[in-house]
């Protein structure tokens, strides 16, 4: 279980709040799959995400009952999970991982930190999501400095979480105004990014996501 150094909130969890992390999975043949995902620390001991029923996650935690939750500051990583086709091949390369110690699941190579998950239930919330509760098996930290914040880094965030939605909804009539405002909170983000970072990580992971959603909006 948690190590005397390695509790949740020594990682910046807090009660019932979303964080940004990366789960990673093993998909059905055998592959590594990770996507960002929104998690909720239950309590010192337990975790919980919804997730979409039609996404590859889903169907892993269903079939093997286990997790990774990884936690990294790279903006380009939460960037490539989130947008497989931004990779070689359009495949995430299998070096990034290795496997868990305590469940089998993959886990990232260049997180900060790893939480290692058991599913303790799961609970339909709709026709289209479910809610999994995780029992921690495991936290790993490595030993970094504090580091500062700077605003482009959420905005990046912001900003790819939102075009995953844009991507999901654009071709859905019903869906068009939220999908405008989607648009408009990425240019708004694109628009952080680029006064405080440019000529940064984040100002070339969000250039190739600009490129990206409009790619989308003209097909």
């Amino acid at each position: 279980m948690i190590g005397q150094m390695s509790k949740l909130s020594d990682l910046g969890f807090l009660k019932e709040v979303i964080v940004e992390t990366i789960v990673s999975t093993y998909n059905a043949d055998g592959k590594p799959n990770a996507a960002p995902m929104g998690v909720t620390m239950m309590d010192e001991q337990h975790l919980a995400i919804n997730l979409f029923n039609s996404s590859k996650t889903c169907a892993n935690i269903k079939s093997n009952r286990c997790a990774v939750v990884n936690l990294t500051g790279n903006i380009e990583v939460f960037y490539r999970t989130a947008f497989k086709e931004a990779n070689s091949n359009g495949m995430l390369s299998e070096e990034w991982f290795e496997k868990a110690k305590a469940v089998n699941a993959p886990k990232l190579r260049l997180a900060e930190a790893t939480i290692d998950v058991s599913v303790t239930d799961l609970v339909a919330l709709a026709a289209e999501k479910t809610k999994a509760v995780f029992i921690v098996e495991s936290v790993q930290a490595t030993q970094n400095y504090p580091q500062v914040y700077c605003r482009a880094f959420g905005a990046t965030v912001e900003a790819i979480i939102h075009a995953t939605r844009v991507k999901a909804l654009l071709n859905e009539e019903k869906e068009r105004e939220r999908v405008s405002e989607l648009l408009k909170k990425i240019a708004y983000c694109n628009d952080v990014v680029g006064r405080m970072a440019p000529n940064s990580s984040y100002y070339l992971v969000m250039a190739d996501l600009m490129k990206r959603v409009n790619s989308w909006e003209q097909k």
